[in-house]
This record gives C-alpha cells, structure tokens and sequence, in this order.
C-alpha cells in the first residue's frame, strides 16, 4: 500500500512537472499573436486536464485492488460451533442373584449401593433372605407352570423368561427382577451356600450328575450355564459363603469350621464354588478364607455370628468391586482389595 501511494505521487508530480513545463515553453514563445496565445493556453490546459483524469482512473482502479488484497490477507472470522452436551456414558449394569448377606441392607450402607458406587453401576440387587442356590427335595427343575422356588434356580428362570415372576411378590428383590434386561446385563453375582449348608442341602446330588441342581455345585453350574446363554456378553462372579460362628446363651461354642449340619462343615462348600468357578471358569471371591473374615476378627465384621456389621459390608463392597475390576475368570479373589 505504500508503494502504491509514493508511486501515485510520483506520476502526479512528473504530470504536474510535465504540464509545467509544457505552459512555460509556450508562453516563451516568441510570438505577439494574443489569439494564438490563447490557443496554445488552452490546448495546455485541456492536456492536463486530460492527464489528471488519467491519474484519477489509475488511482480509482488502485485503491479497488488494494482494498481487496487487504480484505484477502485479512483472515475471515471463523465461526465457533454451538457447545454440544456430551453424550451420557452408559452406566455398568451389575445382577446380584444372593441371599440376606446382600438382602439385609438395601441402603447406603448395603454391599449393593457400595458396589454401585466404586463401579459407577446400576446394581439389580435381586437377593431374597432366607433363600438358596439349591432346589428342595421333590422340586422339578422344569416344572415351569407351577415354579415356586425363589432358589437361584428360580431367579434364573425368571430372568430367562420361563417362569413368571408373580411367586415372588412380596420380596424385594421379586420387584427388582422385574426391572432387569439380561440383554444389558455386564456382571452376574452369585452368592449363596449359608441357608444351603443350615438346610442340609447336599454339596453333589445323590443322582451323581455334577448338573443335578438338587446339589450345591450343580445349581451353581445350571446357573452359570443358563445366565450365559441369555447374557452371553456378561460375566459371572461367583461368591463363596462368609465363615460364621454360633451362640449359645450369649457365647460362642462353635463355628463354621467344625459345625456340620449333616453335609460337612461350610468350609466344603466354599471348596465346592471354587471348583466351579475354576472349571468352568468364572469370577470367584473366596469370601470364606481370604476376604478377612475369620475367627479373629469375627467381633468386627459380624453383627449376630452370621450376618455383616456396616464395617462388614463396607469390606465386603470393597473385595466384589476389586474382582470385578481386576479380577480374572478362574482365579481367587478376595485378598487383594484396591480401595
């Protein structure tokens, strides 16, 4: 742009020099004629007429150019997309098919709402206290028109869709499983064997199938099998029961290392869900011998010789969070807690 202007001003000086020079040479003109002297005066006068509006093109047509070369080195104004909300990150979606060691408490200080909470998860606690892995004596495990049983086998058949929720009504965790798509599901927890062990229920079946659910191991196997045919994407997390002790008049006389209820003591139990999840292989806590719980510190984490303390729980959540989250199907979990 400067360039352009000195050399304007250049062509105007060199016109006005031009125009002059041209005026002078001819009033020095040795002539006395007034009437050719005018003549000359004009024509003069008409050249630099001429030449100026030439110099006013020219500085017309320049300013146009530079204008638009300065609007084209002059980057234009981009344009700043609209914020968008990010998009909600799906949250985990966690089952928990267990007894009254989940069913106790569906509060904040429950295992399912810790869990919830360190896995950023949506925790289905379908628990129901009381109830067990294995089917009665006399209990069809196809009898699906007159279920009954709210045994894990139950709530599996629930989930498949082949047997109506409705002999659940009053529980809380009947109401949950309503709630559950097992096409979503991510994690199956499986946690029973006290109310097996207190009701006798054998470990193998007398029928000597290792699938017969009428024994411990077999309805953990049937479970795990049907869970992955309808949740193929979802893991499945085994849990051992929790070493207990027993009162009597307010004092401790035995625990589940030496008590037998006719089937052996629950130490062969824990043994037997291990051996499932090691041979199929699952997630497996051993929740009896590594979790922490034992006769040492059985004051601390158990309220009534069975049940979890808040301290208990707290414990608990935190050894299922850490399998689920570094766990590996076929191997023991349960000591090695990351919180």
């Amino acid at each position: 742009m400067r360039k352009t202007k000195a050399l304007l001003s250049f062509l105007l000086v060199i016109s006005i020099l031009f125009t002059a020079c041209g005026t002078e040479k001819a009033l020095s003109t040795d002539t006395d004629d007034v009437a050719v002297l005018k003549e000359q005066i004009a024509s003069l006068e008409a050249e630099n007429a001429r030449l100026k509006e030439e110099l006013e093109k020219y500085t017309s047509t320049q300013e146009q150019a530079d204008a638009g070369s300065s609007e084209a080195e002059t980057p234009s104004q981009t344009e700043v997309p609209e914020e968008t909300e990010a998009p909600t990150e799906e949250k985990m979606s966690i089952v928990v098919l267990g007894d009254s060691i989940w069913d106790m408490d569906r509060g904040d200080t429950g295992i399912a709402a810790q869990v919830a909470n360190y896995m950023n998860a949506d925790v289905y606690n379908c628990a129901i206290g009381g109830s067990r892995a294995t089917l009665k004596d006399g209990e069809s495990p196809d009898n699906f028109e007159n279920w009954s049983s709210s045994s894990l086998m139950g709530m599996c058949n629930v989930l498949a869709g082949k047997v109506d929720p409705e002999f659940l009504e009053g529980y809380p965790g009947g109401g949950v499983i309503r709630n559950v798509n097992p096409k979503n599901v991510d994690y199956y927890i499986i946690s029973y064997g006290l109310n097996d062990y207190f009701s006798k229920a054998p470990i193998s079946a007398a029928s000597g199938d290792i699938w017969d659910p009428h024994g411990y191991a077999g309805a953990l196997r049937n479970a795990v099998l049907l869970l992955s045919q309808i949740s193929p994407q979802a893991q499945v997390l085994i849990i051992s029961p929790t070493y207990c002790q027993f009162f009597k008049d307010g004092v401790m006389y035995t625990d589940s290392n030496m008590k037998d209820y006719g089937q052996g003591a629950l130490t062969l139990y824990a043994n037997a869900a291990r051996n499932v999840a090691e041979n199929i292989p699952t997630l497996y806590i051993d929740a009896y011998s590594t979790m922490g719980i034992n006769i040492y510190s059985a004051d601390q984490y158990l309220e009534d010789g069975i049940h979890l303390t808040v301290e208990g729980r707290a414990l608990y959540a935190k050894a299922v969070a850490s399998c689920l989250k570094y766990g590996k199907p076929g191997e023991i979990s349960g000591n090695s807690i990351y919180y």
